[in-house]
């Protein structure tokens, strides 16, 4: 996602990145919540299967070697959601261009 390691992870050394101000994502959440497709469409339901934006603020290493980033989303933007707050494995997360 955001170099070339196989961990999906930030550029650099050690096992820990920061940054302020937050960096803006996309947050792939059929990656995060792999449910599979509906058997009944439910409009009024949770949509976890589209990307949504987020701001990713730190990157911590798992004890496995890959990387998690701390980042802030909404779910169901616009439609009655909330905002989540959760550590999100790296292959889940891309970058995202500032003029969207």
């Amino acid at each position: 996602m955001f170099d070339s390691s196989s961990s999906d992870g930030p550029p650099g050394e050690g096992t820990f990145r920061g940054y302020r101000p937050s960096r803006k994502v996309w947050v792939d959440l059929s990656q995060l919540f792999p449910v599979g497709p509906p058997s009944a469409g439910i409009p009024e339901g949770l949509d976890l299967q589209t990307e949504v934006r987020g701001e990713l603020s730190m990157w911590k290493v798992s004890t496995t070697g890959y990387w998690f980033g701390w980042v802030q989303f909404m779910i169901n933007e616009g439609r009655g959601g909330a905002r989540a707050g959760q550590w999100i494995p790296g292959y889940a997360l891309r970058p995202r261009d500032e003029r969207y």
